[in-house]
């Protein structure tokens, strides 16, 4: 599997995406953080042997991807001048799981799509 793939983020970016939702949406956060209990995809060579450069493939349905964008949006508009930091996180990662549901919809079958309006 490319570690480049929508599907596929790293433990750090899995662990960050929690840290930011959890006091959001626990309950996602926590299927979030699940994630990372499952056994990671093997390293591509060159790789840092490091776990959190380890990846994850996402299996999650689109409702939650679209919850965990839209928790991220929410979260980068709560932070303070103090919390510039976390919000430039939060925007990267929202821009990661943005991917992540775009590639989504484009898997959908043309049936699918034109119920949706699409």
């Amino acid at each position: 599997m490319n570690h480049n793939d929508p599907h596929v983020f790293s433990r750090g970016s899995l662990k960050l995406t929690y840290d930011l939702l959890r006091h959001i949406n626990p309950s996602l956060a926590l299927t979030i953080r699940n994630i990372t209990s499952l056994s990671p995809l093997p390293k591509l060579e060159g790789d840092v042997d490091n776990s959190i450069t380890d990846c994850f493939l996402i299996d999650l349905d689109s409702f939650q991807v679209r919850a965990v964008v839209e928790a991220l949006i929410k979260r980068s508009q709560l932070s303070s001048v103090e919390d510039a930091g976390m919000k430039v996180v939060a925007q990267a990662l929202t821009e990661d799981w943005i991917v992540l549901a775009h590639e989504m919809v484009e898997a959908l079958s043309d049936d699918d799509k034109e119920k949706l309006g699409l």
